[in-house]
């Protein structure tokens, strides 16, 4: 299911970035209504939800991770030009392709210490404090994300030196 794009098909790796970014706005909204439903609960019936906050914190969490990768794959990142503005083209995409393969490095020792923490969380049965969640599945998932983020930018940084 690739799509035209400049006249080559989307790689699946930026196509799976946007569906996991679109999942990402979904989550949004789902918090958002969550929210909306807690506050219209409050004021005419005397009852929020209970533990709203709980699912706001983890929702918005995850929901940035889900958005990482494909901010990433559009290369939507600050990116600041500051001593490359001078450079070639081809120059500057190395340099950039170079901070790209740092950041899917950096991200994949995040991704490592992501692993260590879910892992403590769910064997000791880590919980919200209200609704009693467990947290571990919400840290795995922002863990995976986490990977694909590396690896996207690995992706990105291989684009650039091929000129794309």
């Amino acid at each position: 299911m690739a799509e035209e794009h400049g006249g080559r098909p989307h790689p699946a790796i930026q196509t799976w970035a946007e569906r996991v970014g679109i999942a990402g706005g979904v989550l949004s909204l789902l918090v958002g209504a969550l929210v909306t439903c807690s506050v219209l609960g409050r004021k005419f019936l005397d009852a929020g939800v209970p533990g709203d906050f709980e699912f706001v914190q983890m929702g918005t969490a995850v929901s940035v991770f889900f958005f990482l990768p494909a901010c990433q794959a559009r290369r939507g990142n600050i990116i600041v030009d500051t001593f490359t503005g001078w450079m070639s083209d081809a120059v500057r995409n190395r340099v950039d392709a170079f901070w790209d393969v740092v950041y899917g490095v950096t991200m994949g020792f995040l991704g490592y210490c992501m692993v260590l923490g879910s892992w403590d969380a769910q064997k000791t049965h880590l919980t919200t404090m209200v609704t009693q969640l467990p947290v571990w599945p919400a840290l795995a998932i922002s863990t995976l994300l986490l990977f694909f983020l590396a690896l996207v930018s690995f992706w990105t940084a291989h684009m650039l030196v091929k000129g794309r």
